[in-house]
């Protein structure tokens, strides 16, 4: 996908985006605002940021060497041409073989076959998870419109994992500019137990190391213990990316006395 057509579908699923100069900025939190694609650098100052940040704040990535005042953290798969199963840690690699054992892949091309089959996995996943990021999903009109804006987008790589021919998970990836996003990710309780999710990252990895693909983003540290060393167990790289906040100063004092877990978010010490 271009940056463009990202931004477009982004906004389709309700992110607020504002374009500047070169730059997408999205509005992560109420007038709070970052790059759309979270790595961008951006040497401080050197671009108008969004008028609303006034209120609120702003923080990106910065070059090496350029003023920084905190990190922007996140995880990825590297060296991906190099993956194979063999590669792996042996109890990674148990739990990749279960999941071989346990599941058949394959992309799903067709939006009502999504709608259909998906729905009721995506229930499964919000119920053991409480996922709360567009909850309206839960709604079956609100799923349907979201995978109709996934299906107008030919780039979009969607992967059903199915155990006794019956779709268990779902698996969403794009590439943008030499990245590959796993974006989305959701299973039915179920499969998370026979190691799903192992598996559909495995399929992903292989794929991609048929590719000249720099990387899998594989998203933010989010400071949720569990969920962040799910990743590193996995073998996720933890980046520690030099980057610059700039915060309105009622805000970063209601932060540093107030919301202590979000100050140490903001400045990358989770």
């Amino acid at each position: 996908m271009t940056v463009d057509e990202y931004a477009s579908f982004q906004r389709a699923n309700g992110l607020k985006l504002t374009r500047i100069d070169d730059i997408w900025w999205g509005e992560v939190r109420p007038f709070f605002f970052r790059p759309l694609l979270p790595y961008t650098e951006i040497i401080p100052n050197s671009k108008q940021y969004p008028f609303k940040s006034l209120i609120g704040g702003v923080k990106h990535v910065v070059p090496s060497g350029e003023k920084n005042n905190s990190n922007m953290n996140y995880f990825v798969f590297d060296d991906l041409q190099r993956y194979s199963l063999k590669r792996v840690k042996d109890k990674r690699r148990n739990e990749i073989r279960k999941g071989l054992t346990n599941f058949s892949a394959k992309r799903i091309e067709n939006v009502k076959e999504f709608i259909d089959e998906a729905y009721d996995v995506y229930i499964s996943f919000y119920r053991r998870t409480q996922y709360n990021y567009l909850k309206e999903r839960v709604n079956n009109k609100y799923f349907a419109a979201w995978a109709t804006n996934i299906f107008k987008y030919p780039q979009m790589v969607i992967i059903g994992a199915y155990h006794h021919n019956k779709l268990s998970a779902v698996s969403i990836s794009y590439l943008i500019e030499g990245v590959i996003f796993y974006a989305t990710f959701f299973s039915d309780a179920e499969s998370y137990k026979l190691q799903v999710g192992d598996f559909m990252i495995h399929i992903v990895r292989e794929a991609a190391s048929l590719t000249d693909a720099k990387c899998i983003f594989m998203g933010m540290v989010t400071g949720q213990k569990s969920l962040d060393n799910s990743k590193i167990m996995r073998g996720c790289k933890l980046v520690k990316m030099p980057a610059y906040y700039r915060l309105n100063p009622i805000a970063l004092y209601f932060a540093k006395a107030l919301m202590k877990h979000s100050y140490k978010k903001l400045i990358g010490l989770t």
